[in-house]
């Protein structure tokens, strides 16, 4: 009885009091509705007008070609604009024709101006700004039939004597240059070549370990600081002994060894090793470039050094 009458006392409400729990509980859903309602109404009233839009671009006159000649221009090979060329007889305006930007055919041009020679196509994907997509464009069609050589020593010797005097010395005589085999020499011999220093010899045998020796002359212009300057002047200087290049074993290296070589990028090494996983053992070098597990231009670079026993 006591609970019962508790329950009389303070949950029986008179009409007055039902009327206010009403009018109250319509107050709360309306001040919880609310800022939805409003919402609604700025996103309608700020719909953006998509027809004025249209009508103002209508009447919208484009910027004359002109005014376009100081933005930068971007490499692009065009398919119907390739043709087959030599990159050493190509013109400037050849290579301007073939899609490439007035800095990188200048580049070109000025490679070749100091003595550089493309010996193979993979000598052309190292000139400064020409990217790996652009490269794989051109290759096909790179044809290089003529190499300009550097004059032997007799010609250049028995030219100078002929000469005339010159008011200023020549920067070195060519005949007296001494030719060291590049993967043999040591830091002594080469701080004695014309344009190297301690620093710079300490670099060409740090890269050369990393690579584990060099296969063309070239790959001296990758690395850091050397100018092509230097590098006109050392071309001449150097011999390679291809027997010299530490290989690697396809069947036998361990991941972290060939993680350390400069030419092998990190996603196209794991397709190698998942390979060897499921497939077994490399029967040649070639395998990468057929089964797809390492693109042309890696390819091209990584081969000297790897081979399948």
């Amino acid at each position: 009885m006591k609970i019962k009458r508790f329950f009389i006392e303070y949950f029986t409400m008179n009409k007055m009091q039902q009327s206010g729990t009403i009018v109250l509980l319509c107050l709360i859903i309306i001040v919880a509705l609310l800022p939805r309602f409003v919402a609604f109404y700025k996103s309608n009233r700020h719909q953006p007008d998509f027809a004025k839009f249209d009508s103002i671009m209508a009447s919208y006159e484009p910027m004359p070609a002109e005014s376009y000649a100081q933005q930068p221009k971007k490499v692009a090979v065009a398919p119907d604009s390739i043709f087959t060329f030599d990159p050493n007889t190509a013109t400037y305006d050849d290579f301007l024709c073939l899609g490439l930007s007035e800095r990188i055919s200048a580049n070109i041009v000025k490679y070749r101006k100091s003595g550089g020679t493309f010996k193979t196509p993979a000598d052309f994907s190292k000139i400064y700004g020409i990217t790996d997509s652009v490269y794989a464009a051109l290759l096909p069609y790179i044809k290089i039939t003529t190499a300009a050589k550097p004059a032997s020593k007799t010609k250049r010797a028995t030219a100078s004597k002929s000469a005339k005097p010159e008011t200023k010395k020549s920067r070195y005589q060519p005949a007296e240059l001494p030719v060291v085999e590049l993967n043999t020499a040591d830091s002594a011999q080469l701080d004695a070549l014309r344009g190297i220093g301690p620093v710079l010899a300490k670099r060409i045998i740090t890269y050369r370990e990393m690579l584990g020796g060099f296969h063309t002359v070239e790959q001296l212009r990758e690395i850091r600081n050397l100018s092509a300057e230097t590098y006109a002047d050392l071309y001449i200087q150097f011999t390679i002994d291809s027997s010299k290049i530490r290989k690697i074993d396809l069947n036998n290296f361990e991941y972290k060894e060939l993680k350390r070589h400069p030419y092998m990028p990190v996603a196209q090494l794991n397709s190698i090793m998942n390979y060897r996983r499921l497939m077994g053992r490399f029967k040649s070098v070639d395998e990468l470039l057929k089964h797809k597990l390492v693109d042309t231009l890696t390819y091209q670079k990584i081969s000297p050094y790897l081979e399948a026993n």
